[in-house]
């Protein structure tokens, strides 16, 4: 929240393979491996789903796959799911499926790169960590198992995310959470239904970023900014009630050390929230149509972030070089502009008109591939699942046709010379 990376792509990469290992070493997970329990079904989270495939392995059960991160496609891709990358962003770029010419340039090397970064992590890491875990024997290739999901939850939806072509091993199960609101606690009432015409601003960073991490430049930052509104402001803030807070805080702010988000969203006096840019918040402020200004941190946000900025019910800031106006006239911007309302509202109907509810079409495809023990195989694109990232992009056969134009052109060239060659001789025979 300083303006900086807050995990390079190294430690990222770190993160991967340190966590794999303590999981494995952990005492409890070698009592659970060793419990003598089956399963019929193993759920595993798209972002990080490598080191848990010796699960399958070890529990031999088929596995689907929960992808939590919406806008991050290389699990999908795994499985023969297109990534085109021109119109695919990169989930931490903060591009739009509508990107300029160096734009595309950057995205497709970003893509490159970790999907070359993903090879060698899974390669060199986590294979002979699973390796070393799971006996003598090892398992098999970790690159050739994660190709084999029965299904996919996609946290997505195409009012939400992006408009993307599926094979049928893939559900949009997008705001599977989502629920109508439920009654307020009675200070939390007392204090929202006490705002008047104004209303009430909802401040949350999610679970991932602490608010009560932040610098205390950018905490002064927000206090300057939420005592110029007229709003009354809920602040999601984790080390407690207004008490322990560092600065004065201003008598129209209220600290909570944990809310009730979709709750406070669903509740007709709350006209805006202030978010870090997380793809849960921002499903639920689209699923119960609030504006919502968007301050992106890390991962996913700034792409999440350019999305809902693009479909107009968001508000994108900078933390770098944020100042107390900027955040004072995006909040009134987004609050006082009936457009940025007016999309909400309609995002919301987008989706919630669905034929099923995302969490029963969760439990459908769930519950089918129980039923089945793994997915049939006319859900699984076994073609496209198996070609290679050469041959999905042509370049053996754009290499076979280089070295064909090249075997052709110099053949002519060698034909040329000695045609040549041979009229020069002709004429001097000719001379003589």
């Amino acid at each position: 929240m300083k303006g900086d990376p807050p995990i390079s792509p190294w430690k990222a990469l770190q993160y991967g393979y340190q966590v794999c290992e303590a999981t494995l070493s952990d005492p409890l997970t070698k009592h659970f491996l060793h419990s003598g329990r089956n399963f019929d079904l193993l759920l595993l989270d798209g972002a990080y789903s490598a080191c848990a495939l010796g699960f399958v392995h070890h529990f031999s059960a088929p596995y689907m796959l929960i992808n939590t991160v919406g806008l991050y496609l290389a699990p999908l891709a795994a499985l023969g799911n297109p990534e085109p990358f021109a119109i695919t962003p990169f989930f931490n770029s903060g591009y739009t499926e509508k990107m300029n010419v160096m734009q595309r340039m950057a995205n497709g090397a970003a893509h490159i790169f970790c999907r070359a970064m993903h090879w060698l992590l899974l390669t060199f890491t986590i294979q002979p960590i699973l390796n070393k875990a799971f006996g003598p024997s090892g398992v098999p290739s970790v690159l050739a198992m994660q190709r084999n999901a029965s299904f996919v939850l996609q946290n997505g939806h195409s009012s939400l995310t992006y408009s993307r072509a599926y094979l049928p091993h893939v559900a949009e199960v997008a705001c599977l959470h989502c629920r109508p609101p439920r009654p307020l606690t009675k200070d939390l009432e007392r204090f929202v239904s006490g705002s008047g015409p104004e209303g009430t601003v909802v401040v949350s960073m999610g679970s991932s970023v602490k608010a009560a991490a932040m610098p205390a430049a950018l905490r002064r930052v927000f206090v300057a900014a939420f005592a110029k509104l007229r709003q009354r402001v809920i602040w999601k803030w984790e080390n407690g009630y207004n008490s322990t807070f560092p600065e004065t805080l201003p008598a129209n702010v209220h600290l909570v050390r944990w809310l009730p988000q979709q709750d406070l969203l669903g509740h007709p006096k709350v006209v805006a929230l202030v978010s870090h840019g997380g793809l849960l918040s921002m499903f639920e402020a689209a699923y119960h149509a609030k504006p919502t200004i968007m301050l992106p941190v890390f991962c996913d946000h700034d792409a999440n972030a350019a999305k809902a900025a693009a479909d107009g019910y968001a508000i994108k800031l900078e933390l770098q070089g944020l100042t107390a106006d900027r955040l004072v006239a995006a909040i009134n911007r987004a609050i006082k502009d009936p457009t940025f309302r007016h999309k909400a509202e309609l995002h919301s109907r987008y989706l919630l008109d669905q034929p099923i509810s995302p969490l029963e079409s969760a439990v459908f495809w769930t519950e089918y591939i129980l039923r089945h023990r793994g997915a049939p195989r006319h859900l699984q694109g076994a073609a496209l699942r198996d070609l290679s990232f050469i041959e999905w992009l042509y370049l053996d056969i754009l290499t076979l046709l280089l070295v064909a134009f090249y075997c052709v052109r110099r053949t002519a060239t060698l034909i040329s010379k000695c045609a040549t060659r041979m009229n020069c001789t002709t004429k001097k025979l000719k001379e003589h």
